[in-house]
């Protein structure tokens, strides 16, 4: 019998504690939010390439440099970005000076959902945009590089899109951007029901996806397909490629729980009854899992889990990168 695929690629919910009072996620009315702890980290797959830290709001966790150190230690290949909604900008100053000494080339993703009082209202927080914007210059005045501005599309604020894409372009920074979406565990379990105007939407993507087709970075013509496959998802429904949840991507949440994704509510294992990973991801237990999410799975398709898929499929991204660049992007 075949071995396991390990996972490349995954998402460590570190706390569901949280500061912001987001429209479209009800983590934040989670109280007493779990920690798991440092020697759980430790168990880590040394094959993942890309880690994902979040929350909640992880610089809520008191321990959040010994978490990074400890990711760092038992996955020493993988890249490693933050996300953080940016609402406490000294703290996070502070603790990134600890972090860079840690990890150099970690990224911080900082959440922006709207341009000036638009973010302010999906957000619910006073301020919110100036605080965004102050920790963002912080993080620059570190001298971080791998800075990018991170934001989630839903009806009401699916004509700031562009906007805040520009921002992202005006300050040097990068630009990611995700599809609210229900989840029976994530998101504070928040169901959610996500159909933006699709004129505006077209608008909006078309603008982003030729900007990122204009340069010539490989890099950014990667983050344009992945636009695209996000338009496609949130008109249709559809994934453009098969993604890998619970295959090469896996969710771990602050309790201890493995997930394929954010959104397939399909548990793998609780680590803390393991002795490895291995032992859990080769479990029957996690094998149930990938049945469930082939014949029950929802379509889903967000940065984490496309990025495998992306990979796999080099020849049909290329073609549509070489098309879209070259006569147009047109999205129907």
């Amino acid at each position: 019998m075949s071995k396991q695929i390990m996972p490349i690629d995954c998402v460590l919910g570190v706390t569901y504690n949280c500061n912001s009072r987001c429209m479209m996620c009800d983590i934040w009315k989670i109280k007493n939010s779990p920690e798991l702890s440092l020697e759980q980290y430790k168990k880590l797959p040394k094959t993942l390439r890309d880690i994902n830290i979040s929350g909640g709001e992880p610089f809520l966790r008191k321990d959040i440099v010994e978490v990074v150190k400890t990711v760092v230690e038992t996955c020493p290949q993988a890249r490693i970005v933050i996300s953080s909604n940016g609402f406490l900008p000294q703290m996070i100053e502070e603790k990134m000076k600890e972090i860079l000494k840690i990890k150099p080339d970690i990224g911080v993703a900082i959440s922006v959902d709207g341009y000036g009082e638009m973010h302010e209202k999906v957000r619910r927080i006073p301020g919110a945009w100036d605080k965004v914007m102050d920790t963002i210059k912080r993080l620059q005045g570190l001298g971080m590089k791998n800075i990018r501005i991170a934001f989630t599309i839903f009806e009401m604020n699916v004509g700031d899109f562009a906007k805040v894409y520009d921002v992202a372009k005006k300050m040097g920074v990068q630009f990611t951007h995700a599809f609210a979406q229900s989840s029976e565990f994530y998101f504070g379990g928040i169901q959610y029901e996500n159909h933006p105007d699709r004129k505006v939407l077209q608008k909006q993507y078309t603008h982003i996806i030729s900007e990122e087709l204009k340069s010539w970075n490989i890099k950014r013509w990667l983050r344009a397909y992945f636009a695209y496959g996000l338009y496609n998802f949130a008109t249709k429904k559809e994934q453009v490629l098969s993604n890998d949840p619970g295959t090469r991507f896996f969710y771990l949440d602050p309790d201890g729980m493995v997930y394929p994704s954010v959104v397939h509510n399909f548990p793998m294992g609780d680590i803390e009854e393991y002795n490895s990973f291995d032992e859990l991801w080769s479990s029957e237990y996690a094998k149930k899992a990938r049945n469930l999410v082939k014949t029950k799975g929802q379509p889903a398709w967000m940065v984490c889990t496309a990025r495998t898929a992306i990979k796999k499929h080099p020849m049909k991204v290329g073609i549509w990168i070489l098309r879209n660049k070259f006569f147009g992007v047109k999205l129907s």
